[in-house]
């Protein structure tokens, strides 16, 4: 009967941990910095690069781009062999462009992507990084 038990608890414990790391779970934690993130790309000169904090509420950054009506950055999320991120638009995404870039909305204006032929960017953290948060 404890055996039975503690292989609940370390089910229940395993599922719990991959929910709370799920990309949806940490997207909804990360919406508050990820709109005010927004809100400061869009106010910012449109013929400038972005300029991207090292992490934006849970999600480490690496890398931002412009899009004809938004943004979209590199980050820690999805397999780390392949370019994942982030895109935000005020007008509708394909589903890809090019064949080189493949977006999935997530809700609103925002939308996962992956970049086929980039490599991967190689993440650090540190102590002195701070995230993004609104302020």
């Amino acid at each position: 009967m404890l055996c039975t038990a503690g292989s609940i608890a370390i089910v229940l414990l395993g599922a719990f941990l991959l929910y709370h790391s799920s990309f949806e779970s940490r997207f909804r934690r990360s919406r508050p910095a990820l709109e005010a993130y927004a809100a400061q790309v869009r106010s910012g000169d449109p013929s400038t690069s972005i300029s991207i904090p090292p992490r934006i509420g849970e999600f480490r950054t690496t890398d931002a781009e412009r899009l004809a009506h938004g943004f979209l950055f590199f980050c820690d999320y999805g397999n780390p062999f392949d370019a994942n991120g982030i895109a935000y638009s005020t007008e509708p995404l394909p589903e890809n462009i090019d064949q080189n870039d493949y977006f999935t909305h997530v809700d609103g204006n925002w939308y996962s992507f992956w970049r086929a032929g980039r490599e991967p960017d190689r993440l650090t953290s540190g102590p002195s990084e701070k995230p993004h948060d609104g302020r």
